[in-house]
């Protein structure tokens, strides 16, 4: 790998092809620029959400007593 000291995984790869699918639909349908920023800021907001950690906490916990 050339650019090992990136780390990057399956999910930079998922995103980035994200990236290039709507840099596609820009071109195709010529959305503006502000649209574009908007769609990448989504999809970006979306994968760190999906990143974050669930909360450990046992919500059902006092039905086990």
């Amino acid at each position: 790998m050339f650019f090992s000291y990136f780390k990057l995984g399956p999910r930079d790869g998922v995103m980035l092809i994200s990236v290039f699918i709507m840099l596609a639909l820009t071109l195709i349908f010529k959305w503006s620029v502000w649209e574009f920023l908007f769609s990448i800021v989504a999809t970006i907001i979306a994968f760190l959400a999906g990143r974050m950690k669930p909360d450990t906490k046992n919500v059902l916990a006092f039905l086990k007593k």
